[in-house]
């Protein structure tokens, strides 16, 4: 080590140096340490250490869809790699991440071919880019209005061409009769020849053509064959090759090569499952229907002779029921009052129709037949003041004779406004008593007491 311009200048270890250049020869030693190989002097503000040039830079790391091939971070201590992996770069990290509109990963919406134009496959009306397909034309598809073109010199296709007669060096002979022909214009087949005698030499080979072939089929032989698949066939025979005329018919269609070939998850073939006819119904031979034979659903015995005060409720939700109507007109005094006042409300526009007592603290009572067989479950009856709100008030129930004894037996008290379900306190009101009537008793409190009518849910037998 040398110092150069120094000559006023001293160093005994405990002075700091000055000096213009330092010129180091062999090596720095911080506190006896020459330092690791690639290392630098790193200061932390107050003394200087040996150090490397990765503590001073802060740690790479990446997200998805970049990685690193080995590691986590990169700081240039060691050597890193990064990439992308395949298929890892989603959507929404392109500029564009669509085709037409259509989203990367989507399908094209399908393009679809109106007749003469159709696709090759399955399906064979649309394509979205999933499959291959060839758009093609249908033989004798086009008709002449599709077309931008519909003459050949001013004729309209499907129609003969104006004659073309032979001059001089030339005749045509009819293929059909072999007689000179005067003219051509297509309709017939008419064969041209070097007329004899005009001074052009035939040798004996003939005229030769220059190309005698289509599609590689030499002129004169028949074309490949074309057969038909399931359910595709021919009316008559088993080919086509244009020598003989045929009809192609689709017959015998699979549930497989349709698009949908179930009703109601039932495979077309099959049976759709049965319907059966539940209480009050029956089928006019057998119990089941599933539409293989004609068959008529009617009212069953004993529901052709329904009261007409009974009526079915449906729900519709799996749940339904029979309705006996209560009117107003059902409730009529007891026998503890000389007034028996029960009058139908026919001027309050709120309560019209239904029934009120003309003085206070009267008992309506109104008698109840149940049809034969049937079984009353719940009851409800409406009774309102003369606003129109609720008023909540008792009644009884009584299962009463109507012929064959005498007696009745008491079935509980309920309240108004509300379905109630009966309770027969050990007795029983079913089939077969039809001797048997229920009785409902009511005690109104009020001139404004209004009641309407209600009902009573019905078990069918």
């Amino acid at each position: 080590m040398s110092v150069e311009n120094n000559q006023s200048r001293t160093i005994d270890g405990l002075n700091t140096l000055f000096c213009d250049v330092i010129n180091i020869v062999e090596s720095i030693e911080i506190n006896g340490d020459n330092g690791d190989p690639n290392q630098i002097i790193l200061s932390d503000g107050t003394r200087i250490t040996w150090g490397n040039i990765s503590d001073l830079i802060e740690t790479l790391s990446v997200s998805s869809p970049l990685q690193f091939t080995t590691g986590t971070g990169y700081n240039g201590q060691i050597a890193r790699t990064i990439e992308i992996p395949n298929f890892s770069i989603p959507n929404d990290k392109l500029i564009s991440s669509t085709i037409s509109g259509v989203a990367l990963g989507g399908e094209l919406s399908n393009l679809n071919v109106s007749n003469p134009l159709s696709f090759s496959g399955s399906p064979p009306n649309n394509y979205n880019g999933a499959q291959t397909k060839t758009i093609q034309i249908s033989n004798g598809a086009i008709s002449n209005l599709k077309l931008e073109n519909s003459t050949i010199s001013g004729v309209s296709l499907g129609d003969d061409l104006e004659d073309l007669t032979f001059g001089s060096g030339l005749n045509a002979i009819d293929v059909g009769t072999f007689l000179p022909a005067l003219q051509y214009n297509g309709g017939s087949h008419i064969a041209m020849a070097v007329k004899a005698g005009s001074g052009i030499t035939v040798d004996g080979t003939g005229v030769s053509l220059t190309a005698d072939t289509i599609s590689g089929i030499q002129l004169g032989n028949n074309l490949p064959l074309l057969t038909a698949n399931a359910p595709l066939s021919f009316v008559v025979g088993a080919e086509y090759n244009g020598q003989n005329a045929r009809t192609l018919q689709i017959s015998n269609i699979g549930n497989s090569d349709l698009q949908n070939s179930t009703i109601s998850g039932v495979s077309l073939g099959s049976d759709l499952f049965n319907l059966t006819a539940g209480n009050g119904l029956e089928l006019n031979s057998g119990t089941t229907y599933n539409g293989g034979t004609a068959k008529t659903i009617n009212l069953s015995s004993p529901y052709t002779t329904i009261s007409d005060r009974i009526s079915y409720e449906d729900t519709g939700i799996g749940v339904d029921r029979y309705l006996y109507t209560l009117t107003a007109t059902d409730w009529i005094p007891n026998d503890d009052s000389t007034f028996y006042n029960i009058h139908i409300e026919d001027d309050s526009s709120i309560v019209l129709g239904r029934a009120k007592i003309g003085t206070a603290t009267l008992e309506a009572v109104a008698i109840i037949h149940i049809p034969y067989n049937w079984t009353p479950d719940k009851i409800f009856i409406d009774c309102r003041d003369n606003t129109g709100s609720n008023v909540s008030i008792t009644y009884y129930l009584y299962k009463i004779r109507n012929w064959g004894g005498t007696g009745n037996t008491y079935l509980g008290s309920y309240t108004t406004n509300s379905e109630k379900t009966i309770s027969y306190l050990g007795t029983t009101y079913g089939a077969g008593e039809s001797g048997y009537s229920l009785m409902i008793k009511m005690m109104l409190s009020s001139t404004t007491d209004h009641l309407g009518g209600g009902y009573i849910t019905l078990t069918a037998p």
